[in-house]
């Protein structure tokens, strides 16, 4: 789950906690280390739980680094750089988009083991949709267990809608209801300019379109690339045409499209959950959501994120068990409380907190029976950069979207013989 996936985050904290682990404790204190990512609230909320982690085990000392975050890119490539270096931390979390690649380079333990022998792990697991665990599984082995999660959706101004006398979308909604609906959104020049829709421009908003016309930038087991699929070629042509034809959407090159859209001069946008916390806290509530509109395919894209272990650590059950404090439906429940991610436990994607906005909130969770994971290969890295300057180079015309995709093909399918 890139992201502007998700979020920019600019954040970097250090928090610790005293605990101890009796049933394996050592002579001396231990000592565990995060690689974490997160808001400054959320890492309150994970100090939180060390602290209650703490209560029972007094002798292990936790030391929780929060990375500042830009892409998730730049986040795998900074954990391979910190271990290459010999700073090895003991508990990870990293997304999906990182997970191959760091399965590869040996640096996640297989967790399958550890949950076998603990019925507490069990009976957490079990509660987690199959997805989650499905997407940071590698070869059969659970490599991270799921902390929280990301789907795309579409948002509308209820209140431009109202006031252009257009209904509501329709969770069956098509590609040509969309553009229909976007046109009729359309008005007003200048200063008073309202677009149908504003795009968020990056590679997670972009999957939901190639997955509603049936296609995807890789092959499901990621040995092929697929960016001269004519069903691609038509989905980036789609979205071309939105800003150069149609005109119901504006330049999404440097657009501020979360505060254009709160601000009311785009009437829909796409998002997964993180934008809520600052649109209802600056008392912009007249939004709701609704399914990706259909063509050819019915899937959406999530991304998540996990708590895994590295192989060099020195105290992995302590590890483990700091993990099982950490999705405890206490901790999900503090983090679904700052309210930007989608939480692992339907339990608590019932919770008021949760429903409280939008009015169909409860889509984010149910959506993930319509989803497909982002793209992430062991290449991940080499593929988001591909895609993100081929669809640069379409939305700003430079080259026609068969040309940049054929361009992009042939460099994407030397970064997968690479490997």
């Amino acid at each position: 789950m890139q992201i502007s996936r998700r979020r920019l985050l600019q954040t970097s904290a250090i928090s610790a906690a005293i605990v101890t682990l009796p049933q394996w404790a050592l002579a001396q204190s231990q000592t565990l280390t995060t690689y974490n990512w997160g808001t400054p609230e959320e890492g309150a909320a994970y100090a939180k739980a060390f602290a209650r982690f703490s209560s029972q085990f007094p002798d292990v000392k936790v030391i929780d680094n929060l990375i500042p975050l830009t892409t998730w890119s730049d986040y795998a490539d900074g954990l391979v750089t910190q271990i290459a270096g010999g700073n090895v931390p003991d508990i990870i979390n990293i997304a999906i988009e990182g997970v191959r690649l760091a399965v590869s380079r040996g640096l996640l333990e297989p967790l399958d083991d550890y949950i076998a022998a603990s019925p507490k792990a069990q009976e957490l697991l079990a509660k987690i949709p199959k997805e989650l665990k499905d997407a940071l599984t590698v070869d059969g082995k659970l490599y991270e267990i799921p902390n929280g999660w990301q789907c795309m959706v579409i948002y509308y101004n209820k209140l431009i809608f109202d006031a252009a006398g257009v209904k509501y979308p329709r969770e069956d909604w098509t590609w040509d209801d969309f553009l229909e609906t976007s046109k009729a959104l359309t008005s007003g020049e200048g200063a008073k300019k309202v677009y149908g829709y504003g795009m968020p421009w990056f590679n997670f908003a972009h999957y939901p379109w190639f997955l509603t016309n049936g296609t995807y930038p890789i092959s499901k087991d990621g040995s092929a690339s697929n960016l001269t699929d004519p069903k691609l070629i038509e989905a980036t042509t789609f979205l071309h045409d939105l800003v150069h034809v149609h005109k119901v959407s504006p330049d999404p090159i440097g657009l501020t499209v979360y505060d254009k859209f709160a601000g009311g001069a785009l009437a829909m946008t796409s998002a997964g959950r993180w934008p809520v916390p600052g649109w209802v806290k600056s008392g912009f509530t007249s939004f709701d959501v609704v399914s990706w509109p259909k063509k050819n395919g019915g899937e959406t894209v999530f991304g998540c994120a996990g708590w895994g272990i590295s192989p060099e650590s020195k105290n992995k059950q302590a590890a483990f068990d700091a993990i099982l404090e950490l999705i405890s439906l206490e901790t999900v429940t503090e983090i679904v409380e700052i309210g930007q991610q989608i939480p692992i436990y339907k339990e608590a994607a019932e919770s008021p907190t949760f429903r409280s906005a939008p009015a169909n909130a409860a889509l984010f969770y149910n959506v993930i029976d319509d989803t497909r994971p982002v793209a992430a290969p062991t290449y991940f890295s080499e593929l988001d950069r591909i895609l993100s300057r081929t669809m640069d180079s379409i939305i700003t015309q430079a080259e026609t979207p068969e040309d940049a995709l054929a361009k992009a093909d042939k460099e994407l399918k030397r970064a997968i013989r690479k490997g």
